[in-house]
């Protein structure tokens, strides 16, 4: 599950270097093209550079108010409490670890754990583990957080035996996603190919066990030209997740961009904060897509736990409650800082912005119950065009 970086490809010429390569070996699928595009050593787009904020080419949730870090501390915060058993002690209690997948400059988890600091010291005295591959941003992220313990890992597979409490935000839609696509009732491998511009072409069909793995095999005739999407690095990771927290214990928020099925074509690159074409200078703007949250919470269950949700972000911190606490903060701010900070509210939770197109959901321990933040379990909604990353 490591995120492998590929062969070394110079920066100034992925496309004249993706061109010869698919003419030498032919089409690649469109998640090995992604995973070259964005990671690839010194040249993948979050390899060598920082493209979060305004100076970059999108901007996450934390980079828009530390309030929804804070939130989402709190949230973390109060499940640990409710993941102790009424006969732990402090001594006696297996101590947890913090976990962040794709934590970008460390901004998120710099603000989890300032809250933490101020109402729960065991959090913040735990080891950070961060899920990421990028020399440059573990830079970031180690100028972000100066008093933790981190431990830097490329994958999964070197998780301490403890409880995760933690958090994946904007991470699962930027994992190397593959295409199929119906024609006449087949479905056939979608693949990026250079004729000689890089450009989408068709391949093979695909096999009974892909199709079984793709969720494909028991669904109804789909019309011609309809794309279906698998991300078979997200299900991996979330096994692994799902495994780890159902054996040890914790809770993990995941955040982003998403819906509950793996239909349409929901792949899109950013450049400068607008969209681009998929294949407008690999390596120079982000490429993501909409996470299927069915799909990991298959994952979850198979694995032994429990995936809670997908809900809107924006009924998620409303219940949680970010109003209030953005109230509080604007009551103690001058009229610059009130403006920005109820701006930002509304980025955060207004539908017209990320408040409907981000979905939150919740791996945890199989069990019962629903806490706060997921009363409501929103129906899947359809991909629209990006409005905030």
């Amino acid at each position: 599950m490591t995120i492998a970086s590929g062969n070394e490809i110079n920066a100034d010429d992925m496309t004249a270097s993706l061109v010869a390569q698919i003419v030498a070996d032919g089409p690649l699928s469109l998640a090995r093209y992604i995973e070259i595009a964005l990671s690839t050593a010194d040249a993948g787009y979050y390899q060598s550079s920082d493209p979060f904020g305004h100076k970059g080419d999108f901007i996450t949730a934390p980079e828009i108010s530390g309030l929804f870090g804070e939130m989402c501390g709190l949230f973390l915060a109060h499940m640990f409490e409710l993941g102790k058993a009424p006969e732990e002690t402090e001594s006696g209690r297996k101590k947890p670890v913090i976990i962040e997948c794709g934590p970008g400059r460390g901004t998120l988890m710099a603000d989890m754990r300032h809250v933490w600091g101020q109402l729960m010291p065991e959090l913040a005295a735990c080891t950070v583990h961060l899920i990421e591959t990028s020399p440059y941003l573990r830079t970031l992220q180690e100028q972000a957080l100066p008093d933790a313990v981190i431990h830097w890992h490329d994958d999964l597979s070197a998780l301490p035996a403890a409880p995760l409490y933690g958090i994946a935000n904007e991470f699962f839609d930027a994992l190397p996603v593959a295409h199929a696509i119906c024609r006449k009732g087949i479905w056939r491998h979608r693949l990026v190919t250079a004729t000689p511009a890089l450009g989408f072409g068709e391949g093979a069909p695909l096999t009974t066990a892909e199709l079984d793995r793709w969720h494909l095999s028991h669904k109804a005739a789909s019309p011609d030209g309809t794309v279906a999407e698998f991300c078979v690095m997200g299900e991996d990771i979330m096994q692994v997740l799902a495994a780890h927290i159902a054996r040890f214990g914790g809770a993990i928020l995941i955040i982003d961009y998403g819906k509950t099925d793996n239909f349409g074509d929901t792949v899109q690159a950013v450049a400068a904060h607008k969209p681009v074409d998929l294949f407008y200078q690999p390596g120079q703007a982000d490429i993501s897509h909409w996470v299927d949250f069915g799909a990991l919470a298959a994952c979850a269950s198979e694995a032994g736990a429990r995936l809670i949700g997908p809900v809107e972000q924006g009924s998620f911190l409303t219940q949680i409650g970010l109003k209030a606490r953005a109230e509080q903060a604007a009551k103690h701010a001058d009229p610059e800082m009130r403006r920005a900070l109820l701006a930002a509210y509304d980025r955060l939770v207004s539908p017209a912005q990320m408040g409907s197109a981000f979905k939150v959901a919740l791996l945890v321990p199989q069990g019962d119950g629903t806490p706060p933040g997921f009363v409501t379990h929103n129906a899947e909604t359809e991909p629209s065009d990006r409005q905030a990353r």
